[in-house]
Parts: C-alpha cells; sequence; structure tokens
C-alpha cells in the first residue's frame, strides 16, 4: 500500500479516527489491527516473516531476562567463587540462546535477500521491511542480553512496536525504549501534534514529489543505459542529479514517516540532520541514515572493538607504534567492518560491498592520519575555527561523499571504474551542458527535462533554505507558528500547490529507493 495511493489516504484516516474515538487503553490494539491490514496488502504471507522474527526475539529475551534475574538473586545467596562460577554458566546459556536467535533470525533475512544472488534466482521478493523489522527485534533482544532495561511482557504489545505501520516502509530503525514506549502509551487528541504531523507530511511530500521523482528518470538515462563512454562533465552532472534525488527520496519519505506517526501521537527518532553540510565522512554518518548508524555502533562497532583480540591489538600497537595507534587502529578495523555491512545489508551485489568498503577505508584512513593533517595545518597556519575553513570542509566532504556514490548508484562495478577514470581524465567541456542538441544525445528528447528543471530548482531552493536554517539552529516550523496568518497561510499552500503541480508532471508512483533494501 503506497503512501502515495487513495487507498492508503482512506486507510491512514479511517485508522486515525478509530484510533481516537476507541477507549485509550485499547488504543494499542487499534494500532495492532492497523499494522496487520497494512501489512496483509504487500501480501498475506509476509505475515509469517514478520511474526517469526517477532516471537524468535520475544520469547529469547525472555529466556535471557530471567536468566539475568535469577542471577541476580543469587547474587546474595552464594560466596564470591560460587558466584562467579554461576555468572560462567549463565553468561553461557545466555550466548546460545544469543547464537540461536541470531541464526534463525539473520538466516531468515539472509535467505530472502541473498538467496536469490548466490543461486541466480530473481523469483524471491523481499517481505515489506524485512531489512528494518530484523535489526529492530535484534536490538531489542540485545538491549534485554545487556539488561538495558525491562522487557515487555506483552507479546501483542511487542509485536505492536514491531510492526508499526509508518516505520515498515523505510524505517527509521527503532529501540523499544524510545517508541515502544510510546506505542502502548495513551494518547489523547493533540491538534499541535496533528498540524506538525501534517506539515512533516507536506515538506516531505515536495522533497519526495518534487524533487525525487522529477529525477529519477534523467538520472537512470545517464547511468542505466550501455553506453559507458559519457565525458566527465556529463558524469558529474549525473552524480549529482543522484546526490539531490537520492537525499530528496529517502529524507522526504523520512518525513512523510515521522509525521504520519505523529498524527497518532508518537514520535520516531530523526534520520537526517543536514548530511551535506557535514564537515567530514564520519560527521556524514553521524547525520544520514542515523538509526543505521547508530544501530551499527552499539551493536557491532562497540562490541567488536572490545573483543579481546582488538583490545590485545591496542596494547601491541600502543607499545610499538604509540598512543595514536593503539587507541585508533582497532577502532579503524571495526570501521571497516561496519561499513562493509552497512554495504551488505543495502544488497548483495558487488557493487553496494566496494561502496561500503570505500566508506570504511576513507574515515579509517582520515583517523590514522589525523596528526599528519593537523601538523600540514600548522605548517600553513590554518585557522581551524573560520569560516572558510568549515566552508572547505564541507566542500571536501561533499566531493568524497559524491565519489562514493559511483559505487553506490552504478550497478556494474567496472563501468563505476570506467566512470570514474572519465570523470577526471577525459572531464570535457561543461559549457556544453547549455547546449540542447548535446543534451539530446544525452537524455534523449530533453523536453521534460526542460519541464521538470524549474520545479526541481524550486524544490531545492526551499530545501536548501530550510536545511540552512535548521543548521543554525532554527526551529522553522516554531518560527513559521508565531507569523501571522499570512505567512503561515504562505508556508502552508505554497509547498501544496507545488507537490500538486509536480504531480501532473509525474510519470505514476516511483516508490521510495530504501523500500527496497
Amino acid at each position: 500500500m503506497s503512501f502515495y495511493s487513495f487507498t492508503f489516504t482512506i486507510f491512514l484516516l479511517i485508522s486515525l479516527f478509530v484510533y481516537y474515538l476507541a477507549p485509550k487503553r485499547f488504543q494499542w490494539l487499534v494500532l495492532l489491527f492497523a499494522n496487520t491490514v497494512f501489512y496483509a496488502f504487500s501480501g498475506i504471507g509476509n505475515l509469517v516473516f514478520i511474526l517469526a522474527s517477532s516471537f524468535i526475539t520475544f520469547f529469547g529475551a525472555k529466556i535471557v531476562s530471567d536468566m539475568n534475574v535469577a542471577l541476580k538473586a543469587k547474587k546474595s545467596e552464594l560466596s564470591k567463587g560460587d558466584f562467579k562460577a554461576e555468572k560462567a554458566s549463565t553468561l553461557i546459556r545466555k550466548r546460545i540462546v544469543l547464537l540461536s536467535m541470531l541464526a534463525i533470525n539473520v538466516g531468515i533475512l539472509i535467505y530472502l535477500k541473498y538467496w536469490r544472488i548466490l543461486v541466480g534466482s530473481k523469483t524471491l521478493l523481499l517481505p515489506l521491511g524485512i531489512s528494518y523489522y530484523t535489526l529492530t527485534t535484534i536490538g531489542y533482544f540485545m538491549d534485554i542480553y545487556n539488561s538495558k532495561y525491562e522487557r515487555e511482557h506483552n507479546f501483542l504489545k511487542y509485536l505492536v512496536f514491531v510492526s508499526f505501520f509508518p516505520q515498515l516502509v523505510l524505517g527509521p530503525i527503532v529501540r523499544y525504549n524510545q517508541s515502544g514506549v510510546q506505542i502502548r502509551e495513551e494518547h489523547r487528541f493533540d491538534f499541535g501534534n496533528i498540524k506538525h504531523g501534517f506539515m512533516l507530511i507536506l515538506y516531505g511530500s515536495l522533497k519526495k514529489y518534487l524533487v525525487a521523482d522529477l529525477l529519477v528518470k534523467h538520472v537512470g538515462t545517464i547511468f542505466d543505459g550501455v553506453y559507458t563512454n559519457y565525458q566527465g562533465c556529463v558524469l558529474v552532472m549525473g552524480i549529482l542529479m543522484y546526490a539531490i534525488y537520492q537525499y530528496a527520496d529517502f529524507s522526504g519519505g523520512t518525513d512523510l514517516v515521522l509525521g504520519i506517526a505523529e498524527l497518532f501521537g508518537i514520535k520516531l527518532p530523526q534520520n537526517f540532520k543536514q548530511p551535506y553540510f557535514s564537515v567530514s565522512l564520519a560527521n556524514f554518518w553521524q547525520r544520514w541514515h542515523i538509526t543505521l548508524g547508530g544501530w551499527m555502533r552499539d551493536y557491532i562497532f562497540y562490541p567488536f572493538a572490545l573483543i579481546k583480540p582488538m583490545q590485545n591489538l591496542s596494547k601491541w600497537c600502543t607499545n610499538h607504534l604509540g598512543k595514536h595507534f593503539g587507541r585508533t587502529l582497532p577502532a579503524c578495523i571495526a570501521n571497516i567492518l561496519v561499513f562493509m555491512l552497512v554495504g551488505l545489508w543495502h544488497g548483495p551485489e558487488l557493487h553496494f560491498f566496494i561502496w561500503g568498503l570505500y566508506n570504511g577505508l576513507v574515515i579509517a584512513l582520515s583517523d590514522i592520519l589525523k596528526p599528519v593533517f593537523e601538523k600540514v595545518n600548522e605548517k600553513l597556519h590554518v585557522n581551524a575555527k573560520s569560516w572558510g575553513w568549515h566552508i572547505f570542509q564541507i566542500i571536501r566532504t561533499f566531493i568524497i561523499v559524491n565519489i562514493g556514490w559511483y559505487f553506490d548508484r552504478i550497478v556494474d562495478v567496472p563501468k563505476s571504474f570506467a566512470y570514474l577514470r572519465n570523470t577526471f581524465i577525459n572531464f570535457g567541456n561543461p559549457f556544453m551542458l547549455a547546449s540542447k542538441d548535446f543534451m539530446n544525445q544525452i537524455l534523449g528528447n530533453i523536453s521534460d527535462f526542460q519541464s521538470h528543471i524549474v520545479l526541481i530548482i524550486l524544490g531545492s531552493l526551499i530545501i536548501f533554505v530550510v536545511s540552512v536554517l535548521k543548521e543554525n539552529k532554527i526551529d522553522v516550523y516554531g518560527e513559521i507558528q508565531k507569523k501571522n496568518i499570512a505567512v503561515r497561510w504562505l508556508a502552508y499552500y505554497i509547498p501544496l500547490i507545488l507537490v500538486i503541480l509536480s504531480l501532473s508532471f509525474s510519470e505514476g508512483d516511483t516508490g521510495f529507493m530504501y523500500a527496497q533494501y
């Protein structure tokens, strides 16, 4: 059921009506029913997988929670030596449960997401949101495993948290102690939440339908054709369009998700924080797909960096190579592992793996070479706090990110390297991009592009201005609410008119890019 469809609009309105009309203590049951209906539209058979993932992690978490409680109760009853032995025994049993949970839960994901590539079959279709809810359920289990908070005792309430329909399509990847607690709470109708939710939906629609959907066809024309000898200026134009498209599509979809959730009084975590204003690649990944980065940090990076071999490596590097290497090298290895997994999370294709490896290596090298960069800056008398240096860092990071997009967007790996080579050694004349005849050769009949470009530029300018304001700690929505009614109506109706206008140029619902992951 697409967010773009009339069916979804009716479904959402009915769900909201029943949700706020029902007794507050039954609101979670309304959500459970709505989640089930929404998910069933993607295929009733797919319910088996989300139920299996929820069942395995819920009862696995119950088992390890009971072990934790039992161990804590025995602490005052046993001697120090006996308690140490009991603790070791409990840890072994917990690890057996952990490994069993991972084998089944991740095994289902691997079979459905990667098997078609391994056996050369493309007949298996991914259940809606499996990459997102698998990480959500594993995260819940790991938090209970580590006694971060008390487990949920009602399986159906846990299922509401896992299957909350707005987040199923493209995330965010949520934590139970943040979103799960909200979902089970009672919510009164709040016009402020409704208004803010609709504003998020409107802004997300502007990104998605005014910018992303009008760009996607033209990006595909450049990168999905058989021709591989484009000059660098054409490829840079294509990558820049892809950079705008991907951000508008993913962050726009996320705004839609957050807005829909807020209509129900539920605030989901932010997934973007002006990523193209980042000052380093590491900073970019703290601002882009924030919930995936946070999940990888908490459940992959830290556990791996703290295992005994990594600690031993840290000590060896400190003794033989100095404190800097002792501190950074284990973290660099963990970062490379994380980004290889991030690449594979996007898909089993080689280009995703290379894209992840590229990001991991760049971040690792920047950490290792940090003292060298600092000395160079000192020699050149660079003022690290100056506005000029800040702008330079943003531009440098944007270039590094866009080099990575070659591997992310171009499925054929040799083709991505060929395009990179042309970008740097066969750039061509960028002024040719202003020639109608030349653009006709690249994009075919450019009449569509010419009709789209004005709307795309308008939408991009709005996104840029809002991003600059937010980057400067300005609450854009809050400031709009302080203005007189004429300004507020302009803020509402200009984006709305632009979105409606864009739909007349659209070739239909293109879906969300990150829904396929």
